[in-house]
């Protein structure tokens, strides 16, 4: 028997109330029912009976004047994941899938203080491939394309909804690192609007034709829009920058 697809499956009250606390994601501040409404799209009176329990469970704490913000309960999952939490085990899946997709070498790049450092990489599985990089190699900050980005990022909030996708990945077709090799690349982000890294897919230079860079282009918005939410930052800049390229 096959298996129900994720999307079929679930219940739909503990998404509704999951939806409650999302809504807090955004805010920043106590919300109002009315507000809680016009956020999640339900009614007033289901929003009620699912904050009773989200109160009853320590999800939700409600002030004097009638307004909800997120409880202990959400403190305590939260120390809970920061305790279990392996960058790898977000990062290198990613790195897989966009090297299954384009048959081009992937990495991870941080900053580490004077510093560019390959924190993950999977290789391509081509003969022909750009070398002379592995996991830990450390690079001086100079003006690569990955150099810039990790430097005019860092430290800086998340890239605003009105960017578009060529405010936010980045191509180039001759590496200042590597001799005859090209790359595409694009930011990750984490909590608080933080830069965490740089995804980037590198190969040689005659296999990253326009086609190709569009293409490589549309996968990384995708996957940065993915590990950045799993890393706890706003996808929402990378999804809509993802939409206006399917639309051209």
């Amino acid at each position: 028997m096959n298996q129900p697809s994720q999307e079929k499956v679930g219940v739909a009250a503990l998404e509704r109330g999951l939806s409650i606390l999302e809504a807090f994601t955004h805010a920043g501040n106590p919300l109002s029912l009315a507000e809680l409404s016009q956020l999640t799209g339900l009614y007033k009176s289901t929003i009620l009976r699912l904050c009773a329990s989200l109160l009853r469970c320590g999800f939700l704490h409600r002030l004097d004047d009638g307004r909800y913000h997120v409880g202990p309960a959400v403190f305590q999952l939260g120390r809970i994941y920061q305790r279990s939490f392996k960058l790898g085990d977000a990062v290198v899946p990613v790195l897989r899938h966009l090297v299954s997709k384009t048959g081009e070498s992937a990495s991870f790049y941080v900053r580490d203080g004077e510093s560019d450092v390959c924190l993950y990489r999977i290789d391509s599985p081509h003969p022909i491939r750009d070398a002379g990089v592995a996991e830990g190699d450390r690079f001086p900050i100079d003006d690569s394309a990955c150099s810039l980005m990790l430097s005019s990022l860092g430290g800086k909030p998340c890239p605003s909804p009105e960017m578009r996708a060529e405010d936010i990945v980045v191509a180039t077709k001759q590496s200042r690192r590597i001799a005859g090799a090209a790359a595409v690349l694009s930011p990750v982000f984490q909590l608080e609007k933080r830069l965490a890294g740089v995804l980037l897919l590198s190969g040689p230079e005659s296999r990253f034709t326009d086609a190709a860079i569009g293409e490589m282009t549309r996968l990384l918005l995708d996957q940065s829009a993915h590990l950045t939410q799993v890393l706890g930052g706003d996808a929402r800049p990378f999804l809509r920058a993802l939409a206006e390229t399917a639309e051209a």
